[in-house]
């Protein structure tokens, strides 16, 4: 890790309440000063006024979409439930403005999260299906619902806004008072995105199963942002009916929704600035074409898919990566050649220092013998048995090496060991614990670590967060510490980052810990997921063809470090068709052919068994001549 990232590990837990982007946070507050300055008139004031009611209705549909990567067309629904529940209980059951806020965020919580539960487990287009459908539902009540709601007619005679002596009756208190709670909200969400959360809610979006692997908590945490979009929702909705004082149910039909989505998708989907943005150019878009009404919903849609065609990152991403780019000089390259040329630290100062963070990460405790366990694990898809009564184990400190013909079964063991696949019959135990009908993520915080046949780096992090991915277990900061950034939360994560940067730097990464990973070699990247699945403090771990597409000279590399993993005393698993690195590595070989064990032993033993030469070379037939004398 370079010295000014060290710097910023040490300064982040300084900066409470504090978002990273304060300055263009600023930047916004000071131009939010100036507009009732410039336009003083109620008109722009109502203008500006509803936008900021749209902001917080897509900042929160943003944090959805971008985060978990979750597209949900229900927002309108839960912006209305908020401002019917709020003007139900404050107009009609008379309660003090206070506890109609609360109850109205209540409700929508609660409503989100029956919804999640079932809905979050369903992916693409049945997702979006599935909130289209519940947006469909509540329109159809909120206009049925004549004696609550006052159906199509409306609800009048909502009372407005006030906090003790202070009643918000005009444009500009409001105007005031609701970019107050966007830019507070913004902020709050600001800091979600650069914690350890916001990570793991980007990883989920670009590769679940790969997050569930690291011990991130996947569908729970979609929950928990499902909720909480809805919320920011239902905040728009109560401020909503209590500006404007009469709703009806046109206001949130699924026309809403729409509008909303590709304020987000125009704007950048996972760009917060993005989003408001998108914003700020859709809700103009009305007073633009006012002359032009019958070609507003045209308009939208014309947009909508100009964005997707020529900018499908959204028009703010589009314009930042054009601005890197410019920025971007052959003084970066030449740099960056400086340093790969910079003489590499002696071996065996490296050697030391890997020998320290080895008993760092290692597991600590006593480790019963053996550590992993699988007895007679069977599983079949449809008609194929891909496993039969496989057994097999692996000791403190021994490397296993698992090997078989393609389609023998070997990843689909790995699979079964870490959760992401369960098994029809059989037992898997780690130091003793059951793990069978174990969620990965909870298999991952026992102690199971794994890399992928193919390389599973998330591409829209840098080299450093990347590993971070790895330590999310070893934090225990929640989603409101990470939006309030305490003191406490802000010290785990530098703790985080600069022990993931002593990780990199065993692995000779530490001096590219902030580079985008587009810009590692294949060599490197395998390093990097191999340094993640480290920071696990894994007690065992699994390797997929770890050398896979590695030229000679980079697999020595690999194998080195692999070989070191003795000394950290964790039982290792490798998958691997490279036999020298097989007969160089492993202690004990397992041999699989069509899902069953045909061999297990030393490399030497199973290296001459009839069997293992069959399953790799065939059988000739009786009669057949040798193939040099056909």
């Amino acid at each position: 890790m370079t010295a000014r990232t060290y710097q910023n590990a040490k300064d982040i837990c300084h900066l409470p309440l504090l978002p990273a982007q304060w300055k263009a946070l600023l930047a916004l507050i000071g131009l939010l000063a100036l507009i009732p300055v410039i336009l003083p008139n109620d008109y722009f004031l109502l203008f500006f006024n509803v936008m900021a009611l749209n902001a917080l209705v897509v900042l929160g549909l943003n944090l959805l979409i971008g985060s978990t990567g979750q597209v949900s067309l229900g927002h309108a629904a839960f912006f209305g439930i908020g401002a019917y529940v709020s003007a139900i209980a404050g107009t009609t059951w008379q309660w003090p403005i206070f506890y109609s806020f609360l109850f109205a965020l209540a409700s929508v919580g609660l409503i989100g999260c029956l919804l999640a539960l079932p809905t979050l487990r369903l992916e693409g287009h049945y997702l979006v299906m599935a909130t289209l459908g519940f947006n469909i539902i509540v329109d159809i009540l909120l206009n049925q619902m004549d004696d609550i709601t006052g159906g199509p007619s409306g609800f009048p005679g909502i009372p407005q806004l006030s906090m003790g002596r202070l009643t918000i009756d005009s444009d500009l208190k409001f105007y005031i008072f609701i970019w107050t709670l966007f830019v507070v909200v913004f902020a709050l969400t600001l800091n979600l995105t650069d914690s350890r959360m916001g990570r793991a809610l980007k990883a989920i979006h670009e590769k679940e199963l790969t997050a569930e692997t690291l011990g991130i908590p996947c569908h729970r945490y979609k929950v928990a942002v499902f909720v909480l979009s809805a919320l920011y929702a239902g905040l728009a909705g109560f401020c909503y009916a209590h500006y404007v004082t009469f709703i009806s149910p046109k206001t949130f039909d699924i026309f809403y929704s729409v509008q909303v989505v590709t304020m987000v998708v125009v704007g950048g989907m996972g760009s917060l600035w993005g989003g408001l943005a998108g914003t700020m150019l859709l809700t103009s878009l009305p007073e633009l074409l006012h002359q032009f009404e019958d070609w507003y919903v045209l308009s939208y849609g014309l947009i909508l898919m100009g964005v997707l065609v020529f900018s499908p990152q959204g028009l703010v991403s589009a314009l930042a990566s054009l601005s890197r780019l410019r920025r971007a000089g052959p003084t970066q390259w030449q740099a960056d050649g400086q340093a790969h040329g910079k003489p590499a630290a002696p071996a065996s100062a490296k050697l030391r220092k890997k020998r320290r963070l080895a008993r760092e990460v290692s597991p600590r405790g006593p480790k019963p013998e053996p550590l992993l366990r699988l007895v007679d694990v069977s599983v079949s898809f449809g008609g194929l048995q891909a496993l039969n009564q496989v057994g097999m184990e692996v000791a403190a400190g021994e490397i296993v090496a698992l090997i078989g013909p393609n389609g023998a079964g070997k990843t689909t063991v790995l699979n079964i060991i870490c959760g992401l696949l369960k098994p029809d019959s059989g037992k898997v135990w780690i130091q003793g614990t059951p793990l069978v009908g174990s969620m990965p993520h909870r298999i991952a915080a026992r102690g199971v670590g794994r890399t992928f046949q193919t390389v599973q780096i998330y591409q829209g992090f840098s080299v450093l967060e990347n590993a971070l991915l790895g330590s999310h277990i070893s934090g225990h900061a929640g989603f409101l510490q990470a939006c309030l950034h305490l003191p406490k939360e802000r010290s785990e994560e530098a703790q985080l980052r600069a022990r993931t940067g002593q990780l990199l730097e065993a692995f000779n990464l530490g001096g590219k810990a902030d580079y985008p990973v587009q810009r590692l070699t294949l060599l490197e990247q395998k390093l990097l997921e191999l340094a993640r699945a480290l920071a696990l403090s894994p007690s065992v771990l699994l390797l997929d063809e770890p050398v896979g597409g590695l030229n000679p000279r980079e697999s020595a590399v690999l194998v080195k470090h692999i070989e070191e993993l003795r000394e950290r005393g964790m039982g290792t698993i490798l998958v691997e068709h490279d036999m020298n690195v097989v007969m160089r590595l492993a202690d004990r070989v397992v041999v699989l052919q069509h899902g069953a064990r045909i061999a297990s032993g030393i490399p030497r033993e199973v290296q001459r068994d009839p069997k293992v030469i069959a399953a790799y070379l065939g059988t000739r037939k009786a009669g057949e001549p040798p193939a040099g004398k056909q």
